[in-house]
């Protein structure tokens, strides 16, 4: 398989209009994709489309068309930032479409997960299969509860070398915790702005709505019939693992995936390894 020049530290960014926005993207594709069908990527809070790690993002555009994404009002994308997660889930549809595609994988990280899930329950006929990278369902009383720090860490203004560790790594990995950051600083120009407070503001509400029970998503995974790839640390600060069986549990045709040792962004401490298994997922499912 040849795999295109082009890199997720050098794509370009593109932009598509779609009536009062203007959604900012990036797309890489190898000469001989395994599948036409593309992966839409559906980011976690606070993320940009640099934020995306490079060598995930590479490994996996080696076999699949992979294209990335920024909501409304996040990064360089224009319009109104979405109050809820169905909005957020009819924004990434709508940008699909502008683009030209009706049929679409969808792989999502953390808050992402909560919009791929949102998609295959209310836009079935657009989405093909399912990613879902660290992240659980929302609504269940038997959810186990994050750490109490987490939060906190997550908004703050900017992160640090232990912050990131702390979100997305598990404890001890500081060598992969250094390899990502040295891999996301790989892309030296067109970057994106960071998310705006306003912004965050909008996406704690609507992660709370979620997560609480209060956006109704739970209760309709059983109505979810796409082959469903959960993929998890059995360290995650966010997550705890039995979330992710619980999640399992609601979708009638589901794998969970579970890397030992590994924290809130398993695609970010093993992204070869990740890919290899989305790629098998994708081809086998």
């Amino acid at each position: 398989m040849t795999n295109s020049t082009e890199q997720a530290a050098t794509t370009p960014t593109k932009y598509v209009d779609v009536g009062s926005a203007r959604y900012a993207y990036r797309e890489l594709r190898p000469d001989n994709a395994n599948d036409q069908t593309p992966i839409l990527f559906c980011h976690r809070f606070r993320g940009t489309l640099d934020d995306w790690d490079p060598g995930f993002v590479d490994e996996l555009a080696k076999t699949r068309h992979v294209i990335l994404f920024s909501d409304r009002g996040v990064g360089s994308s224009t319009g109104d930032a979405a109050t809820s997660v169905d909005e957020k889930a009819r924004n990434a549809a709508e940008f699909a479409r502008a683009i030209g595609y009706s049929k679409v994988d969808v792989l999502g990280f953390s808050m992402g997960c909560f919009v791929c899930q949102a998609l295959a329950i209310n836009e079935p006929d657009l989405v093909r299969k399912v990613i879902n990278i660290g992240s659980g369902g929302g609504g269940n009383a038997e959810t186990a509860p994050p750490t109490d720090i987490v939060f906190g860490i997550a908004l703050h203004p900017e992160y640090t070398f232990e912050d990131i560790r702390y979100l997305f790594f598990a404890e001890g990995r500081e060598e992969e915790t250094q390899a990502y950051i040295d891999r996301r600083a790989s892309r030296t120009t067109d970057r994106e702005p960071l998310v705006t407070p306003a912004v965050i503001e909008k996406m704690v509400g609507l992660i709370g709505d979620f997560m609480e029970g209060r956006s109704g998503h739970y209760a309709k995974l059983k109505h979810v019939k796409h082959p469903v790839l959960i993929v998890t640390g059995d360290r995650d600060p966010f997550f705890p693992l039995k979330n992710m069986w619980l999640l399992y549990r609601e979708l009638e045709n589901s794998q969970l995936l579970c890397f030992p040792n590994s924290g809130h962004g398993p695609h970010q401490q093993h992204p070869v390894e990740v890919a290899e298994r989305i790629e098998y997922f994708l081809s086998n499912s």
